[in-house]
């Protein structure tokens, strides 16, 4: 599927980190650094970020949170590092070792680390962190790492975890626990830490005006490449309109908008759109235990009824590429040239009827408010392709929040419309979730749980094997459907420099101002 490219600035980035200072316009006056490529990228400035939702908590103790991630990275730092381009670097660990079962990792942690009150990081600041996670009943950051068995400090610079199983994504999944201070968090406690948060990233905090924004200025004793910008607010966003609305004034640098603004943006001459490609898939959520979805058949119709292409060439504007799996491309799991269901309506209309389904209704559940502008309109395609088949649908539209709580409590009535977006960039967490056991799985396939396990200890060139056996398992019976590998769109002032990250997080400490030498 092509994709429709208009007159003015657009970037595609599809996993390579890509300079985008020489289509970028100048308008900022300072000390410049080169990137190479004949322009330069100030040292300096500040930028404000739009962020579409704010976090109930910002805590890497207490907070699991996709938009809580945003302020972690710049805040803290998690023993490894995920890049923008989903891989894994070094972090507060220099490096690491894990044996042969995977079940024992030691990480080897770096020295002349501070935190921002001019304190050193130690490692039992390492181990303080993890085990309060471990200890807190409420923080939902505590599945995440639940399979930790002990973490010790063999000595001054070796943090060692022992598990209580094999688990091949370790290095991931401790790039998204943020380190804190022990001395600090327990001054500080549960209650007031968010308001005034001690950490050792590239950014210190400044304040939380909640419902506001959040703001950050840069660390000038921070261990790494130290940040660009001095100051960064990440401004809290919800309406979609208003994100555009302020990218075009100017009161906003960067935002992601629905592929609806796109020509808004590009006609403002002072911002442009970037492409980027997410690691955030659509699915049609099946619950395989309710009515007539009880029957194999039926479910096996799903994928073949709907018409991906021409809802995302309709409805998406070409934001979107079709997918067979839950994971998109840069996210571990991933399996390169794994099927794409066809849309074929009459094997789909043929297989309903071999069910002897009766018209039963399927409830399909979809976000009404507070998700994807689009999102009604997709779920209407969707019904329709399905009613096309011999289906009887109901769309049941509801709030964002309260559809993901009933998607959490394990209450879905027949179907849903959901994404699934790893920020461990891991697909573990997606198998745990959609097909071995968590709230989406309504299966509880015995020998799939078998699977997630074999993921859990296959070594790295293993992994892949697995994936694909568990992806075609899910092809097969149709646990869920994956539709599409969403595609960003992101509103950005023409005088910033800055690439977004596969997982849609921003990375302020690689975020800097434009300018010509």
């Amino acid at each position: 599927m092509s994709m429709k490219t208009p007159p003015l600035r657009r970037l595609a980035i599809a996993g390579a980190v890509l300079s985008l200072s020489s289509l970028l316009l100048t308008g900022c006056m300072g000390a410049a650094a080169s990137t190479g490529d004949g322009t330069a990228s100030e040292t300096g400035g500040s930028a404000v970020l739009a962020m579409p939702s704010e976090p109930g908590n910002i805590d890497p103790i207490m907070m699991r949170s996709l938009s809580a991630w945003n302020m972690y990275y710049a805040v803290f730092d998690g023993l490894t590092r995920i890049a923008a381009d989903g891989s894994i670097e070094p972090g507060l660990a220099e490096s690491w070792t894990s044996n042969d079962s995977q079940d024992e990792w030691e990480f080897t942690i770096r020295e002349g680390v501070k935190f921002h009150d001019g304190s050193d990081l130690t490692v039992d600041d390492i181990v303080y962190t993890y085990e309060k996670i471990l200890a807190s009943e409420t923080s939902t950051n505590r599945v995440a790492i639940a399979m930790i068995d002990t973490v010790t400090a063999p000595d001054e610079r070796t943090v060692k975890f022992t598990l209580k199983n094999p688990f091949s994504a370790w290095l991931s999944q401790v790039g998204t626990i943020g380190v804190v201070s022990e001395a600090d968090y327990e001054a500080k406690g549960a209650e007031k830490f968010p308001d005034a948060p001690i950490g050792t990233g590239p950014f210190e905090f400044v304040a939380w005006n909640h419902g506001v924004d959040y703001q950050v200025k840069r660390f000038a004793e921070y261990w790494g490449d130290p940040a660009q910008l001095d100051e960064v607010t990440f401004s809290f966003v919800g309406a979609a309109d208003a994100r555009t609305t302020g990218v075009e004034s100017g009161t906003l640098d960067a935002a992601l908008v629905p592929a609806s603004q796109v020509p808004v943006i590009e006609a403002s001459g002072t911002a442009g759109i970037i492409e980027s490609a997410s690691n955030k898939v659509a699915l049609l959520g099946v619950n395989t235990t309710a009515g007539a979805l009880q029957d194999e058949k039926v479910r096996q119709a799903l994928p073949l009824a709907i018409d991906r292409e021409q809802i995302i060439d309709q409805l998406l504007e070409g934001f979107a590429t079709p997918t067979g799996q839950p994971v998109t491309d840069g996210v571990t799991g991933y399996v390169d040239g794994f099927e794409v269901p066809a849309y074929d309506p009459d094997a789909a209309k043929q297989l309903v009827e071999e069910s002897g389904y009766a018209g039963e209704e399927i409830v399909l559940e979809y976000p009404s408010s507070g998700g994807d502008p689009t999102d009604p309109e997709v779920a209407q395609a969707i019904a329709a392709n399905l009613q096309d088949a011999g289906l009887n649908v109901k769309l049941v539209g509801v709030e964002q929040q309260s559809l993901g709580l009933t998607i959490a409590n394990h209450q879905v009535k027949g179907l849903y419309l959901n994404f699934w977006s790893p920020s461990s960039m891991d697909g573990d967490v997606v198998v745990s979730q959609l097909l071995a056991g968590g709230p989406e799985d309504y299966a509880r396939n015995p020998d799939m749980a078998q699977r997630y396990l074999d993921q859990q200890a296959a070594s790295e060139d293993a992994r892949t094997a697995v994936f694909n056996d568990i992806w075609s398992w899910n092809a097969e019976h149709v646990s869920n459907v994956p539709l599409w590998q969403i595609t960003n769109a992101y509103a950005a002032s023409n005088t910033l420099d800055w690439t977004p990250a596969v997982d849609g997080i921003y990375r302020a400490v690689e975020i800097a101002r434009s300018a010509e030498n």
